[in-house]
């Protein structure tokens, strides 16, 4: 008699990693059941089909005797449809082959691409009322409703979850630009698809690929990714356009559903990828199997998972004790706030937090605030995103967020400090460096980011200065923590680009690399300016608008992530193909978590510089421009090789209707005032006490035209009528060799404080008395009342040094506070006055006069 072979052992639920060792495998498909008898016995309330039936046959009885009269009523439609589309019998035989074989067509279409949606509409909303669910809270249980829940659907799975789980790219993207800061990542050419260990280009649409780490960990390190609840695995094929697999030496993908764990693993045999296992088990017990050695876990992804699972604490407390310190943590689900959040982004109105919540506890998901509280109190939060999925416009809107954190107090490498200060004390060697290729496509030289290049960085800690080795906590790298309470109050920045001439500035300032100064933050163009040519010791930038130090933060991300003909393109030019994918790829490590929120939502931009109250000033001269018909005389008088030239086209073509009266007084009102130019009532009120608004308009244009050249000298004025700066006319911080001193003394731009409060609350709180060499207050105290200015100028006294100077402009000729200041016991002196035969002051001529106050 022949041996029996030892029968097969079908497991729903693997309890050790390799499940699908010898006579143990993972069966997709099948159907779960109990046994007779582990059966419960049933209640009266559960038998759901039973009802449901009853509730379809029922009415039917009740309404048996209304089905002749329904019959008769379908006979009388049925004739009259005859009757009305009788034509289509008299058209020639052709179309009525075309009607027939265009409705097989749709039928057809329908049943290829609409099936899968159909799969999904029966197993997500009918099914489960007609199906007894498992109700224990342990494991087992959890497993069998899980199961019972995808069984049917796992094959359509990715595709119809594309559109209702948003921000899956996102997070990817954005834990892979955090990754790349710390650990070595090579991208390849020649990518195919299926091919073992090779993966894809660089896939944002920059010509510069993706920074190398600014700090390296040994390169002998092995480390891995572990996807908790990665179901089909479609996480690990996105994130191999942002993160090239091949870098990881181990991807874990952690799935308690038997049935998606198996479409995950054809996947991976099909794409050839011997460096992923995907493990049937419960998330709480994972361990790195021992036969896969020391592994440093770099990476830990819930993608649409923590909102399913029943007891959530304690495997978020098991991944804290898996992640490694130098790791990432990524995360992106549904949600609903509390009642009252103190982040404004993510509060939600009433009906949102309990319809969503409500309708998604019927499968079992659950969105209670704490998920996300606790994830943001067990770990550091790197970035948060709270985004609406358009479902179904304007119908369905389903809120959900994507959060980037990493461990608490972590220390990366010797003396460096997850939140704390660093600064780099050697570099990386040459090869380390990256280049440049065209927008076709081509990507950076293979031995650009070679492990062999890379040497081991070393970190030290100076005078509380923080550069681009700062890792996963440099989203704060110049952001100071503010009031998020003021930003519902702005909703954009008044200017995208400073309007003060910083030369005039530097050349009256004689500033010194010793000196400490404080600033208005406006465009953020003069502290950049500053910092080129000078690089002062401290700069406080304060702006009370959040969405100001929104824009300084962006020019320094560009700074310290891209490569200068791509900044160029962004800054200069004011447009880039795909800026939300730059934003997350290149510039998101560098931002703080407000400022990428608030450029996620406002990044949908045409030209960067038509953005702002600014950018609608410059909206409405460009319409002025077309609808007169002068863009051939604007273009001719921006691109003017003479004074001469330019002026002659200024006064004879293009004055006339810039200063038209009838123009002046439609823009002449607070409005627009306010809303375009960033003028309050106030201020307007000192240019009334000096003349007409149109007498204020041609001083200040006239003379600016007159003695400046647009095409080489005056970047201002070429800039709002051409939409655009000209590479030779330009910013310092936007010409080549100004970006190139910022990129290369990264020292200069960690100066930089960005405070989001008053001038006043930054004085009293995060300045030293007698520490300040610098203040530039710009022309706002133009807009504040006797007790306001006469409150800040007091600060302003007691925190300038003794010969520390004090800069504002005003649109008045001798403003009233200047009497202030000298009562405070300043030497108040004007460095220019637009008045007589000097009427030219500077680029811009737009201020009446320019004064300075020295401390005694």
């Amino acid at each position: 008699m022949a041996p029996t072979a030892a029968p097969k052992k079908y497991t729903p639920r693997a309890q050790i990693a390799g499940a699908k060792s010898a006579q143990v495998t993972v069966k997709a498909g099948a159907p779960l059941r109990q046994k007779a008898s582990e059966k419960k016995r049933r209640s009266l309330l559960e038998y759901k089909r039973f009802y449901f039936f009853s509730a379809l046959v029922i009415p039917l009885f009740a309404l048996s005797d209304l089905l002749p009269r329904v019959a008769q009523y379908f006979g009388l439609v049925t004739d009259s449809f005859k009757e009305r589309f009788a034509f289509i019998t008299y058209l020639p035989a052709t179309l009525q082959i075309a009607a027939i074989a265009s409705l097989i067509t749709a039928g057809y279409f329908f049943h290829k691409v609409g099936k899968p949606y159909l799969v999904f509409a029966w197993n997500c909303f009918i099914k489960p009322f007609l199906t007894r669910k498992p109700d224990g809270i342990d494991s087992n249980e959890h497993q069998l409703r899980l199961e019972q829940f995808y069984q049917g659907q796992a094959d359509v799975y990715d595709v119809t979850r594309r559109r209702l789980l948003r921000g899956r790219n996102t997070m990817l993207k954005l834990c892979a630009a955090q990754l790349r800061q710390y650990y070595p990542v090579r991208f390849a050419d020649n990518f195919e698809p299926g091919k073992a260990g090779e993966t894809v280009n660089d896939p944002s649409f920059l010509p510069s690929p993706p920074l190398s780490p600014s700090f390296l960990a040994n390169t002998d390190t092995r480390y891995a990714w572990v996807d908790i609840g990665g179901g089909t695995g479609e996480n690990v094929e996105r994130m191999n356009q942002f993160f090239p697999i091949r870098n990881f030496d181990r991807v874990y993908v952690v799935d308690i559903t038997p049935s998606l764990c198996e479409v995950a693993r054809k996947r991976f045999e099909r794409l050839g990828w011997t460096n992923v296992r995907v493990l049937c088990m419960d998330a709480e017990k994972f361990e790195v199997p021992k036969d896969d050695g020391d592994l440093e876990i770099a990476l830990i992804t819930m993608s649409y998972s923590l909102s399913m699972i029943e007891q959530f604490y304690g495997i978020v407390d098991q991944l804290s004790t898996v992640l490694s310190p130098n790791g990432i943590f990524g995360v992106a689900d549904f949600y609903v706030s509390s009642k009252r959040s103190s982040d404004p982004h993510r509060q939600l109105s009433w009906f949102m937090r309990w319809f969503w919540s409500i309708w998604f506890d019927l499968d079992n998901i659950y969105l209670h605030p704490c998920r996300r509280d606790y994830l943001e109190y067990k770990f550091a939060t790197v970035k948060t995103l709270s985004g609406k999925n358009h479902f179904v416009k304007p119908v369905v809107t389903i809120p959900y967020y994507v959060w980037i954190g990493a461990q608490k107090g972590s220390i990366l490498g010797d003396g460096f400090a997850l939140d704390g200060p660093a600064v780099r004390s050697a570099e990386v060697d040459e090869n380390d460096e990256t280049r440049s290729v065209d927008s076709e496509g081509e990507d950076r030289d293979d031995n650009a980011v070679d492990n062999k290049g890379f040497q081991e960085v070393e970190f030290a800690i100076r005078d509380n200065i923080v550069d681009s080795a700062h890792v996963h906590g440099q989203g704060m790298r110049w952001r100071q923590p503010f009031d998020t309470k003021l930003i519902p109050r702005f909703s954009t920045y008044i200017y995208a680009f400073a309007w003060e001439d910083p030369r005039v500035d530097l050349e009256f300032m004689k500033m010194k690399p010793t000196d400490k100064m404080l600033t208005i933050t406006s465009g953020g163009c003069n502290i950049l300016e500053y910092l080129v040519n000078v690089g002062p010791a401290r700069v406080h930038a304060v702006d009370l608008n959040p969405c100001q130090n929104n824009m300084l933060e962006l020019k320094l991300a560009g700074i310290s992530s891209m490569e200068y003909q791509d900044f160029w393109r962004l800054f200069g030019e004011g447009q880039i193909p795909n800026f939300q994918t730059v934003l997350d790829t290149h510039l998101s490590p560098y931002l703080s978590p407000h400022a990428y929120q608030w450029w996620v939502a406002n990044g949908n931009f045409k030209n960067l510089h038509k953005t702002g109250c600014s950018g609608l000033a410059i909206r409405v001269f460009d319409f002025v421009i077309k609808v007169r018909g002068l863009r051939g005389a604007v273009d001719r008088m921006c691109n003017a090789s003479t004074l001469a030239e330019q002026n002659k086209i200024w006064l004879e073509e293009i004055r006339p209707h810039f200063l038209s009266k009838w123009l002046i007084r439609i823009l002449n009102n607070e409005r627009f005032l306010w809303g375009a130019l960033g003028v309050p009532p106030a201020q307007m009120q000192m240019i009334y006490e000096e003349g007409s608004a149109y007498d204020y308009a041609a001083n200040t244009f006239d003379p600016a035209i007159e003695q400046s050249l647009l095409r080489d000298d005056n970047y201002f004025y070429y800039l709002c009528l051409m939409q655009k700066y000209r590479p030779n006319n330009t910013p310092a911080y936007l010409s080549e060799a100004g970006f190139k001193i910022l990129k290369e003394n990264p020292e200069r731009l960690n100066a930089i404080k960005i405070h989001t409060d008053t001038i006043i609350n930054v004085l009293t709180n995060q300045v030293e008395d007698a520490e300040l060499d610098h203040i530039i207050l710009m022309d706002h105290l133009d807009w504040f009342a006797h007790e306001d200015a006469e409150a800040e100028l007091r600060m302003v006294q007691q925190k300038l040094k003794v010969g520390g100077r004090a800069y504002w402009r005003s649109a008045g000729k001798y403003p009233w506070y200047n009497e202030i200041l000298e009562k405070l016991g300043f030497e108040v002196f004007p460095l220019q006055i637009r008045e007589d035969k000097k009427m030219y002051i500077d680029r811009v001529n737009m201020y009446a006069s320019f004064w300075c106050g020295r401390k005694l």
